[in-house]
């Protein structure tokens, strides 16, 4: 699209972008100038003008235009419309018998009456206004047809894309993507994607990056996700891997003196798919030198600024909010926590019966008075799940009443606190009083629903138990209307101070991962802890996020060799195979690496918010299914023998 100055939100569209035309606009009304000549750029030997552009200072002219036959209408033995489809709007086109001699009608009668779908046309006619009384809001005009010629005649379709109503499964729709893809709402998102990407390149190229290609046929190293191996003839055994991401040639183009480096870029990753997962997915990849994190922070606020007004028209504010890894999960249980409805997690260190764990409550005002048991089954069940695998030690519902709290059966942390376990030096109260000082402490009033759980405080959680619960919930009450969410409000947040390492076990001497990527510098008042108690050292990490979801990630990094290898050998313990697949990492390093640090953004995440879509499916092209598949490609495809054998390949079948 690429249109200077249009704004590509549903409401704010542009002639470019809808899919009913805009009609009876002035240039000072809709259509703005840089559409018109855009428009004009679009004539060809085909065709004139487009089925969108048409408007009321058309009337009288003869123009012609081509497009799909997205329906026929014969209200009489006289008169015929037709709906007019193509890339950049629809147009009415109208046979009538008392306009033209008969023998063209008839001639006209025949062609277009027994169109299928979709069938593609060449139409050659005279603008003309619509009757009056017959207008409807912006479809003012129509096209009184002189000459209609078949270019493509449609077979059966598989599914009518253009009704929302009756659709087929999504399954069905990918065996199909090219109809899929005439749908309005996917015509939408994927321009408005094209839009985004341009806007986005602009703006990296106004603040001096450099667009600079990375390879994607790379080699395998141990940097978290399962990876995609591409098989070679090179050697026996020789395999490529796909990138994870750019993350090593990026820091290598900071050691060649680029200063900043930015791509659009394909990233691979083998992993379970969800509805936000796909295995090959595209990300805003930049790195700069000589920088502090702040300063990466500031070129991500302009350029999610510049992309808001472009698209949205909407003016982000900056700078952006900030919260702690801590504050995140200790108050909203997740590291992308949405912030724009309360429901906070209160800390309750007094219930904590050992020094290793962290109690906490979350309260659902009026919870127990207006959420069913049906409503809270799937909570309960994910409760469940969480004790099941040791994400929560115990979590437990209560309601509060008159009387008290229901639910202070013995195996509670609430019991045992009352009954005079837990930290809290209250001894001397009665069981009323420390109950009363309970509620008191975080916040709950009669009618309340309270979450209490214990989680360990060696296990490092992207979300919590409670997280979860007040993730569920607070959709549920929006979805009651008793709590508002708004769709338009934009909180985006940076999270940061994230603890360098993960310990990978509920103990204190767990084995270390890196909570980001074993790049990532840790914080300069925390480097002394790096070689006494690494559990304790915080990394110059942020995410950025934006109503509960992670928009993206980056890091300052490590820029020292003697440091990196430190942490590889001492703190990960990595094996000296896995090491010396970092090698290269480590000399480039070490021969004169200035300072640096970057960041990914997801694109696809990133139009999806931006469209409103639900599936990261719906703004890219051709994805992959829910399995990994392209159902129309029929890829993944089965190597012949001959293939296998010519990269010293054969299967195995799988054990029972």
């Amino acid at each position: 699209m690429g249109v200077t100055g249009c704004f590509l939100d549903p409401s704010r569209a542009c002639p470019l972008m809808t899919t009913t035309a805009k009609r009876n606009h002035s240039s000072d009304s809709g259509i703005c100038a840089a559409s018109a000549e855009k428009l004009r750029l679009l004539t060809t030997s085909m065709r004139a003008h487009t089925c969108g552009e048409l408007t009321d200072a058309h009337v009288g002219q003869q123009v012609s235009v081509c497009g799909w036959v997205q329906s026929v209408r014969a209200v009489s033995d006289t008169l015929l419309f037709v709906l007019l489809r193509d890339a950049y709007g629809t147009l009415q086109l109208l046979a009538e018998k008392s306009r033209m001699p008969d023998s063209l009608f008839d001639k006209h009668q025949k062609l277009l009456g027994s169109l299928s779908v979709d069938s593609l046309v060449a139409v050659t006619g005279t603008v003309a206004r619509r009757p009056e009384g017959m207008a409807k809001g912006e479809d003012a005009i129509e096209l009184l047809i002189d000459k209609a010629r078949m270019l493509n005649v449609a077979e059966r379709l598989p599914f009518n894309p253009h009704t929302k109503a009756n659709l087929p499964s999504e399954e069905v729709r990918l065996g199909h993507r090219y109809l899929d893809l005439r749908r309005s709402d996917l015509q939408r998102n994927i321009r408005l994607r094209s839009k985004t990407t341009m806007t986005i390149r602009q703006y990296m190229d106004d603040n001096g990056f450099v667009d600079i290609e990375t390879p994607m046929l790379f080699k395998s190293t141990p940097e978290g996700a399962r990876e995609f191996l591409v098989p070679t003839r090179i050697g026996p055994g020789s395999c490529y891997a796909l990138p994870q991401s750019p993350q090593q040639f990026k820091q290598m183009l900071m050691a060649a003196g680029f200063d900043r480096y930015f791509q659009i870029a394909r990233c691979f990753r083998d992993e379970d798919l969800r509805a936000d997962r796909q295995p090959e997915f595209t990300q805003v990849d930049m790195e700069m030198s000589f920088v502090s994190k702040q300063d990466i922070q500031n070129v991500v606020e302009g350029l999610i600024q510049r992309v808001w007004h472009s698209i949205k028209g909407v003016d982000v504010t900056v700078p952006f909010r900030r919260l702690t890894f801590a504050d995140a999960t200790n108050r909203y249980g997740s590291d992308k926590p949405d912030t724009r409805f309360g429901l906070e997690i209160v800390q309750t260190p007094q219930l904590s019966q050992e020094h290793h764990t962290i109690a906490e409550a979350l309260v659902i005002p009026h919870g127990a008075k207006t959420i069913t048991s049906k409503g809270l089954a799937p909570v309960m069940e994910m409760i469940q799940a969480s004790q099941s695998n040791s994400e929560s030690r115990l979590t437990t519902v209560h309601k509060v009443g008159d009387q008290g709290m229901t639910g202070l059966s013995k195996a509670t942390l609430l019991h045992r606190w009352l009954a005079g376990s837990g930290n809290s030096h209250t001894s001397d109260k009665t069981e009323a009083q420390k109950l009363e000082e309970f509620l008191r402490h975080v916040g709950a009033k009669t009618g309340d629903l309270v979450f209490v759980s214990e989680r360990s405080a060696h296990v490092t959680p992207a979300t919590t138990t409670l997280g979860r619960v007040r993730s569920m919930l607070g959709k549920l009450l929006h979805d009651k209307g008793m709590m508002h969410i708004p769709d338009d409000q934009y909180e985006f947040l940076w999270i940061e101070d994230f603890p360098l390492f993960t310990r990978l076990e509920d103990s204190a001497d767990g084995q270390f991962s890196a909570t980001h990527h074993p790049f990532t510098a840790p914080v300069d008042q925390d480097l002394a802890l790096l070689y006494s108690d690494p559990a304790k050292v915080h990394g110059q990490h942020y995410d950025l996020v934006l109503n509960g979801v992670e928009l993206g990630g980056g890091s300052i990094r490590i820029h020292d060799a003697g440091l990196q290898s430190y942490v590889f050998e001492k703190i990960l313990r990595l094996n000296p195979e896995v090491q010396a697949s970092f090698s290269h990492l480590v000399t480039a390093l070490g021969h004169g690496c200035p300072p640096h640090g970057g960041i990914a953004l997801g694109l696809d995440r990133l139009v999806a918010i931006l469209t409103g879509s639900q599936s990261l499916r719906d703004v890219i092209a051709f994805p992959k299914s829910k399995n990994g598949r392209d159902i129309f490609m029929k890829s993944p495809a089965v190597a012949t023998e001959s293939q296998l054998a010519e990269y010293g390949l054969h299967t195995v079948e799988e054990k029972g």
